[in-house]
C-alpha cells in the first residue's frame, strides 16, 4: 500500500513458514481505498495450493457480526425488539426462567438457583446475559458431564446450546452462546425460517454475496476452496497442521452456528465492512448502524470485560495487538474502542475477530475498515497479533495519504480556476493520478499531474 516494506514482510513470513498464509482486505469510505492480496499457501500439508482471494476461510466469531445485524434487521422490521424481555419469553421460552449454575452438590449434582432477572436481545448481543461457553468456563465444563448436562433434544441446537446460566443476567460481561441465542431468535420470528436462508435473503443477496455458508456440505464450490487448519507447536514455533476436535469446526452440521458457524472468503466479509462503514442503507438503517457502535456495557460489565483485556493472552486475542490499558467496551456484533489507537483504528471503532487468528474493524471516523484472515492458532498468537498490527497501521498510511492526495489535487484545480476535480483513484500500474485541465484560456488541452505513487 503505502511502500513495497508490507508485501515484503508477508511474503518473507509465508516463504519463511512462519505462517501459512493469509488474505488481507481493506476500504475505505469513498472507495478510494480497496486493498486485496493473497499470501502464502492454504496450509501446511505437501498438496497444498497457494492462497488465493476467493479462499474459503472458517470464520469462526467473525459469523457473530452476521447474526447480530440479521437481529437488528429484524428489530427494524418490529419482529422483536432489543430490550422486551417479553420477546424473549415468546420466541425463546426455553430461557423465560432460567436457572445459575453456582456449584456441585457432594454427589456431584449441579446446584442452581433461579435467575432474578430476565434476558433481553441486547444482553444476548453484547455477552451479558448470564451466559458462557463450556470450554471456557470450568462450572460448565463440569456440568456437561452430569446426566443433565448430557442430555440430547430433537434440536441439535437445544443439545448444545441449553445450559444453565452462570451469573445474573446484566450485571456481568462474560464471553458465550448469546448470539447463537439470537441467531434462533431470528430463525423462530421468521416463521421458522433457516438462519443461513435469512441471510442469503436479507443480507448476502443484496450485497452479491455467493461464497459464504454455514452448511459447507451443501456447497462444493465453496469446499473446494478451503484453508487448513494450522498450530504453533509452543515449544519450537513450528507450524502443523491442527487436528484438535475442539478447534475447528465441523465441517457438516445439522444447525447454523450463529456465534461461529459460517464459512467464507475475505472479500466478501469486506463487503458487509463496507456496508456498515459506508452507512449505506442495504443492511440496516443509519439510527441502527449508529446503535451498534455505541457503548452497550454498564460499569460493572465493562470491569469484566477490562479485566480480560488486562491479560496479555486476553488482550491480543480480542484487540490485536492494542496497547496494553486501553479502555475498550461492549458494541453490537463487537467491542468499542473508548480511545484512538495510535496509527491505527480511531475512538468509536467496532471490532471483533476469530479463534483462527482472524481480526476484523470499522473505523467510521477514520473511514477505514479491514479484515485479517488466517487460519492459525492458538488464538492471540504473538507473530500473528504482531503482523496484523503491521497490516493495520500500513492501511492507515495509506488512507492518510490518499487524503493528501485529494488536498493536493483540489489546491491545484484551485490554482487552475477549475471545478473541483474529483478525488483520484488507484490506477493499475500503482500510481495515484489527477487529470486537472487548464483555464478556458486553455482550450482542451489537460495536464496529467502525477502525485504520488502508492504501491499495493
Amino acid at each position: 500500500m503505502s511502500s513495497n516494506t508490507l508485501d515484503e514482510i508477508f511474503h518473507t513470513v509465508t516463504e519463511n513458514k512462519f505462517i501459512p498464509g493469509v488474505v488481507l482486505v481493506a476500504t475505505n469510505k469513498s472507495g478510494t481505498l480497496n486493498y486485496a492480496k493473497a499470501f502464502g499457501r492454504t496450509g501446511v500439508s505437501p498438496d497444498a495450493k497457494p492462497l488465493t482471494l476467493d479462499s474459503t476461510f472458517w470464520l469462526a466469531s467473525c459469523s457473530k457480526l452476521f447474526t447480530t445485524i440479521a437481529a437488528l434487521q429484524c428489530v427494524e422490521r418490529g419482529l422483536f425488539s432489543l430490550d422486551s424481555p417479553a420477546d424473549i419469553v415468546r420466541l425463546l421460552p426455553e430461557l423465560a426462567a432460567p436457572n445459575i449454575l453456582t456449584g456441585f452438590d457432594a454427589e456431584g449434582k449441579p446446584i442452581t438457583v433461579p435467575a432474578k432477572n430476565r434476558i433481553t436481545l441486547r444482553q444476548l448481543l453484547a455477552h451479558t446475559a448470564g451466559m458462557s461457553y463450556e470450554f471456557t468456563n470450568p462450572l460448565l465444563s463440569a456440568w456437561r458431564k452430569t446426566p443433565e448436562g448430557s442430555r440430547t433434544y430433537d434440536d441439535a441446537f437445544l443439545s448444545k446450546y441449553l445450559m444453565p446460566l452462570v451469573y445474573e443476567p446484566g450485571e456481568l460481561w462474560m464471553y458465550g452462546g448469546g448470539v447463537d441465542w439470537a441467531g434462533k431468535l431470528v430463525e423462530r420470528a421468521n416463521g421458522g425460517m433457516a438462519l443461513e436462508a435469512y441471510m442469503q435473503q436479507y443480507m448476502w443477496d443484496p450485497l452479491g454475496l455467493q461464497d459464504i455458508t454455514f452448511h459447507l456440505e451443501k456447497k462444493a464450490r465453496v469446499k473446494q476452496r478451503l484453508v487448513e487448519m494450522t498450530a504453533r507447536v509452543p515449544e519450537s514455533g513450528v507450524v502443523i497442521l491442527e487436528t484438535g476436535e475442539n478447534t475447528f469446526a465441523p465441517e457438516v452440521v445439522s444447525f447454523a452456528s450463529g456465534g461461529g458457524g459460517l464459512w467464507g472468503s475475505a472479500p466478501e466479509f469486506l463487503k458487509v465492512l463496507t456496508s456498515i462503514l459506508r452507512d449505506d442503507g442495504r443492511l440496516l438503517g443509519s439510527e441502527t448502524v449508529a446503535e451498534m457502535f455505541k457503548p452497550q456495557l454498564s460499569p460493572p460489565c465493562k470491569d469484566n470485560w477490562m479485566k480480560l483485556l488486562k491479560t496479555s493472552a486476553g488482550n491480543a486475542a480480542y484487540t490485536g495487538n492494542a496497547p496494553m490499558g486501553m479502555e475498550f467496551t461492549g458494541g453490537l456484533g463487537g467491542f468499542s474502542s473508548l480511545e484512538d489507537m495510535p496509527g491505527r483504528r480511531k475512538k468509536g471503532s467496532l471490532a471483533w475477530g476469530g479463534l483462527p487468528n482472524l481480526f476484523w474493524w470499522i473505523d467510521p471516523e477514520g473511514g477505514v475498515a479491514g479484515l485479517y484472515a488466517s487460519q492459525m492458532t492458538p488464538s492471540g498468537d504473538k507473530i500473528s497479533t504482531d503482523l496484523f498490527e503491521a497490516f493495520e497501521k500500513d492501511v492507515y498510511t495509506a488512507h492518510a495519504a490518499i487524503g493528501t492526495i485529494a488536498n493536493m489535487a483540489g489546491i491545484v484545480d484551485h490554482l487552475l480556476n477549475k471545478e473541483a476535480a474529483p478525488i483520484p483513484r488507484l490506477d493499475k500500474t500503482g500510481f495515484y493520478e489527477c487529470a486537472a485541465a487548464r483555464g478556458p484560456d486553455s482550450g482542451h488541452f489537460r495536464d496529467h499531474i502525477r502525485l504520488i505513487q502508492v504501491t499495493m
